[in-house]
């Protein structure tokens, strides 16, 4: 299913260290897998300790996408976190197109060291599928070991924000993109809530309502969002905030329009 926004879950496990067994309590935050919306992931990675980060084995461009952006604009927002790399659907072997083993090179360069924390069986990369469940509960054993073990890559490359603008995607009010419409949208709703969760939930909620697809969002899906997104906050804002932010967000959808 596709993420919306992001979604918040919890999982505790015990990871036994040399000193004794740590009950850990991971809070995760499965975040919208497709890039273009910066602010939102931005938003997201703050504060984190650690991140899975997953490849689709049947779908090469999944793949270059985490050293293109994924990668650079974690480490821009939070420097230097363990990390693990897990190449999804294993189950599909007749339909990959790329090998495990090209992932493990990317693990290679971006976890350096920090495979010697890890106990002997776990790595800091698997193929997975979330169809069989295999490898999925070590790959977030392994991130548990390295976050408690307080280290963090020896030489994670890192990369300027500024390479995620150079996608294009970016919202620009000189180069507008639909993606970077709602992008602003999104974040624009949410940072004017205290509660996050609860912002994101009916964020979430009035995208599925007005039908827009995160991966390709159309300028009619977004307008229906737009009014959706007024129509909600009107129960807890004043007349005039509501028509401002909605005359601001349709602005942002009717550039993009123009300029698709």
């Amino acid at each position: 299913m596709t993420t919306i926004g992001s979604k918040v879950t919890r999982k505790e496990f015990r990871v036994p260290r040399p000193d004794k067994t740590v009950t850990l309590t991971l809070m995760i935050w499965d975040i919208l897998g497709r890039e273009g919306y910066t602010s939102l992931h931005a938003r997201t990675f703050a504060g984190v300790h650690g991140a899975i980060l997953v490849s689709d084995l049947t779908r090469k461009e999944t793949l270059r996408s985490l050293e293109r952006y994924w990668i650079p604009l974690l480490f821009k927002v939070v420097d230097k976190v363990p990390l693990i790399f897990v190449g999804n659907k294993s189950d599909n072997v007749d339909e990959y197109e790329f090998q495990p083993e090209q992932l493990a090179d990317i693990a290679a360069r971006r976890s350096l060291g920090m495979e010697d924390l890890l106990p002997s069986g776990l790595a800091t990369h698997y193929a997975t599928s979330a169809k069989t469940g295999e490898n999925v509960e070590k790959a977030f054993e392994s991130l548990g070991h390295l976050v408690l073990a307080g280290r963090t890559p020896k030489e994670p490359v890192k990369e300027l924000y500024e390479s995620m603008i150079a996608l294009g995607t970016r919202w620009s009010a000189d180069s507008p993109t639909l993606i970077g419409a709602l992008d602003e949208i999104i974040v624009d709703f949410c940072g004017k809530m205290d509660d996050e969760r609860v912002a994101m939930s009916m964020v979430t909620q009035e995208l599925i309502r007005a039908g827009v697809d995160v991966r390709q969002p159309s300028a009619e899906g977004l307008v229906k969002a737009v009014e959706y997104l007024a129509e909600a906050e009107s129960a807890f804002k004043n007349p005039h905030e509501v028509i401002k932010n909605r005359e601001r967000r349709m602005e942002w959808v009717l550039r993009a329009k123009d300029a698709d």
